[in-house]
Parts: structure tokens; sequence; C-alpha cells
């Protein structure tokens, strides 16, 4: 029989899980007529549509408005340290201004993004996990510039720049499919990436520059030098653009893009690395070179710290060449400095079912796993440290996630998706146990 503790938890729940029972079929059915209507509010593509002709104006002298409010609701049910709910939410909007209409600089463009962001996290108030199961939840949690930057093209589309404020993230070791889940282990980026590079994400940026270069359309390699400044992602620091830094961070990367690749279906293939400058604290001996967990003394520093990467991506099945819909998987393997890292590696791998049911080309399914070992070396020093002084550090391991997603896409500019994640070791710790959440993901496209 469940606790009385669980009843009281769910009583006032129930309502909320049975309205999403009924209102996805609902929804579903609702876009699917929305998709063989007549032109209207319910098939535009924003829904703030024209703006009285203003949107059209602005668009023909170079100047294209965008805006979206994200919502991330998620409960735990099960596991954790608690069972709760939580909400979060973030509204970004901005321009991109097409220097060439408007100042004659034939493929440049500026962009500009503000976002903000409120909202509590389940992982962090009630499951104690590593990966955040909101993705849109941190990065201050406050209003802040995210992308003010140029960008160029030259020859053809074949060298491209961009200089100023902008996350690393938006760059390198990216996939188109990461953020069609809601764990921040794949959202984003592959899992541990952004936890040991000192390297952001979006929302939060950094001044850098970085250049791409296509030998070949298909073929490419990419190099940039960025600022690093670990409080970057603070409340306090959203307008902050001072130059201050710790160090420089230099990504490299070089990519195959096949637009026919293996079985004759388009792909992604990456492989790339990082370095950063900055000084970084070895991860288990003293400034002696015994063990910190034993001595107490202050951990050795290091002059800098590196990782490297591998992402795939492949569709391996297309319903009809005219199509979008059929099977994509990807994956991700991530190696970071075992000196300096909290995660020593990660793996990454999930599929994608583009357009589920009929008429529901728009609509997908997902699936991915992840898993992030902490570093063996990490480890050592909390079991030396538990030596000296029992019961005083966590041993921590690893954490991994399975999580499935269903976006069902209303109106061009409306989608919800409902999600489910199984967190496998919370916290690495083995005393938190697994967790399993439902969430909801919702976006409209203003």
């Amino acid at each position: 029989m469940p606790s009385a503790k669980a009843i009281g938890f769910w009583a006032g729940r129930v309502p909320l899980l049975t309205a999403g029972a009924v209102l996805l079929p609902s929804a579903l059915a609702f876009g699917q007529q929305a998709a063989t209507a007549p032109p209207s509010w319910l098939t535009q593509s924003t829904m703030t549509d024209d703006w009285l002709g203003w949107r059209s104006s602005l668009e023909a002298v170079g100047i294209t408005p965008s805006a979206h409010f994200i919502t991330e609701s998620a409960a735990n049910p099960v596991g954790g340290k608690f069972s709760a709910i939580r909400y979060a939410q973030q509204i970004d909007f901005g321009a991109v201004f097409d220097l060439g209409r408007l100042a004659g600089l034939d493929d440049g463009k500026i962009q500009v993004v503000l976002t903000d962001r409120a909202g509590r996290s389940l992982s962090a108030d009630a499951i104690g996990n590593f990966f955040p199961v909101q993705e849109i939840y941190g990065a201050g949690q406050n209003f802040r510039l995210a992308e003010l930057n140029y960008q160029q093209s030259l020859f053809d589309n074949s060298i491209r720049y961009k200089l100023g404020w902008s996350p690393v993230g938006d760059d390198f070791a990216t996939s188109p499919y990461y953020c069609y889940f809601t764990n921040n282990a794949v959202c984003g980026k592959p899992p541990v990436l952004a936890a040991d590079s000192g390297a952001h994400n979006f929302p939060v940026g950094q001044w850098g520059a970085n250049i791409k270069v296509f030998p070949r359309p298909e073929l490419y390699g990419a190099t940039g030098i960025y600022q690093v400044n670990p409080n970057a992602g603070n409340s306090s620091q959203g307008f902050n653009l001072s130059f201050n830094s710790t160090g420089a961070f230099v990504p490299i990367e070089f990519g195959w893009l096949p637009k026919k690749g293996p079985g004759g279906l388009p792909g992604e293939y990456k492989i790339g690395g990082y370095f950063n400058t900055s000084k970084s604290p070895d991860v288990l001996r003293d400034v002696t070179g015994r063990s910190a967990g034993l001595t107490g003394l202050p951990f050795d520093e290091h002059n800098g710290r590196w990782g490297g990467y591998v992402l795939a991506t492949q569709m391996v099945y297309l319903e009809r060449p005219d199509s979008k819909r059929g099977l994509t998987l990807f994956g991700a393997a991530v190696l970071n400095d075992p000196q300096t890292a909290h995660f020593s590696h990660s793996l990454e791998f999930g599929a994608v079912y583009q357009g589920t049911f009929p008429h529901r080309d728009d609509d997908y399914i997902g699936l991915v796993f992840a898993y992030g070992a902490v570093n063996k070396r990490l480890t050592e020093f909390q079991i030396d440290r538990n030596i000296v002084d029992p019961g005083s550090t966590a041993i921590q391991r690893y954490e991994a996630l399975i999580e499935v997603d269903y976006n069902a896409q209303i109106t061009p500019w409306l989608s919800l998706r409902p999600n489910l994640q199984y967190v496998i070791n919370p916290g690495g710790t083995g005393k938190i146990p697994n967790a399993f959440v439902v969430g909801l993901h919702t976006q409209v496209t203003f």
C-alpha cells in the first residue's frame, strides 16, 4: 500500500496529470485539424503574425525580430531526496540585422539576443543529481545579454567568422538533435563537456571570436579564442561585459557534413577538443605531491586543462525521398583532463523518429541514454578524506540518465513536449534513490 505521505503528495497532483492526459490527445487532434485548415491564426508561422505589417516592413529593410516563451515543468513521484513539482521558464527576444540591406555589407550581420529566466529546479531542490532535468534552469535565473556579435561570410560562404559576445556552445560540439530533449546532460552539450571545460552554453555569453573554413561544402575546420570568466553564469553578471578573464579558451573542431552519407542519407560527424589556459587545481594531489585528502593541504595547480570529443549524427531511414519522416541516430563521447576534471569521460546515445502518426509529419519521438563518469582520482581524494574525517565527504562514481520525449507540434508556433526521465545514481554517491521524473516542455514562438 502507498504511504500516507505519498498519497497526500499525489492527491493534489492527480488533476494536473489527468488534465495532461486529456489535453495531449486533444491537442494532437487540434494540431492535425489546424494543419489542414485554411490559412489562419492557427497556421501562421508565429503567434503574433505580421504586427499589422510592421514585421514584414522590418524584414524588408533587413531587420528580422524573434521571440520565444519556453516553460519546463517537472515532478519526481519516485526517488530523489523527496517528491516535488517544480516549474521554470525562459523568455528570449532579439533580432538579426542584415548588413547587406542596411549598410551594403554583403553577407554580414549583427545578432542581438536577450533572455530572462525564472523558476525553480527540481534537480537542485528535490533530486540532488548532477545533470538538471530542466535545461532552461540556470545561468543566474536572471535577465541577461546572451548574444551581441558580428558575423561575416566570405568567398561564397567558404569562410565564416564571428566576433563579439556569444556562448562558445553556439559554435562548437553542437548537434541539431540535442535540444530535442529536456535534460541538461543532453540539451546544450554532451554530458560533462561544459561542466569541466570552462566554456559556457546559451544564454551565458563571453567575449571571443571564431572562424570556420570550408575547403569543400561538406568539410570544415574551425577554431576560436574566448575569454574565461568562471562567474559569468552568476545572477549578478547578466550585463557584465568586462574583459576580465582568468585565461583563454581555445577550441578546435573538424567536421564532415555529408548530404548523402552512409546509405545515401544526410549526417554530421565532428571531432574536436579544447585547451583552457586558466590555472586549474588538481583533483587529488596537494602542493607536495601527496593526496590532499590525507594532508588537508591546498591542491596543486596546473597551467591549464584540456578535453576532447567525438560526435556523430546520421539519418538511417527515410520513409520517402520527398518526405522528412524518418529515423536519425546520434552519439557522443567526451574525454576530459584526468588531472583537473570532475568527470573523466561521458557517453551519449540517442534516436529521434520524425513523423510519428499519419498527418503528424512535424511531431517526433526521441529516446536518449547519457552517462557521466566521475574522475577516479577525485573519487580517490574523497576516499582519503573520509579516512581522515569519516563521513565528511560523499564518494562519487557516476550518474546516468534515460529520457524519452514526444514533441507534438500543435501549430507552427506552439509545441508541447511531455517527457519521462529516469535518473540513475543521482549525485553519483549511491545514497540517493534513482528518480523517475515526469515533465512537460512547452514553447511558443512570437
